[in-house]
């Protein structure tokens, strides 16, 4: 083969990872999406579960009905980590579920510290508080996941479609 058709045949290679990589991330998004709706409320009390040593630690007690309307915004994110995780090909299944629980685990735990944060600037009327805590939400929610996905896998795996078409 001449050098323009081996460059034409590895743009459409990586054209074809790229789409298979968005579906297999939109039919993996949508189950995790209809799990999460089903069974999400217990990752969310857990979430509470766990800020509640760290407010008592302050000398505050977490209001349960409360802690769900907090963690109802910020529990999705385990979903498109977890998304993101599964729709990567060509990466050994054991990979991932490493790559997975380390994610789910760091997540689970800014989550906790997130609650414990609103709590805290809620019972101590800190606006200062709860504007550093919003911006954190908002960067767990956002950007953490993303950030993990391309921390706990080989980059390489992760955009296969960046590097040279070994097939």
């Amino acid at each position: 083969m001449n050098a323009p058709q081996e460059t034409n045949q590895a743009a459409r290679w990586k054209i074809r990872e790229l789409l298979l990589f968005f579906f297999r991330f939109l039919a993996v998004s949508i189950v995790l999406y209809i799990a999460y709706i089903l069974g999400g409320k217990y990752y969310s009390h857990f979430i509470a579960i766990l800020a509640k040593p760290l407010l008592a630690a302050f000398g505050y007690e977490i209001i349960m009905n409360k802690a769900a309307l907090i963690t109802e915004d910020i529990s999705l994110n385990p979903v498109v980590f977890l998304s993101l995780v599964i729709a990567v090909g060509k990466i050994p299944w054991r990979l991932k579920l490493r790559a997975a629980a380390a994610g789910i685990a760091v997540l689970t735990a800014a989550n906790a510290i997130t609650v414990f944060l609103v709590f805290l600037s809620s019972y101590r009327n800190s606006e200062r508080l709860w504007t550093g805590t919003e911006f954190l939400s908002l960067t767990i929610n956002f950007f953490v996941p993303i950030l993990l996905w391309m921390a706990l896998l080989p980059i390489r795996s992760v955009f296969p479609f960046f590097g040279k078409n070994d097939d």
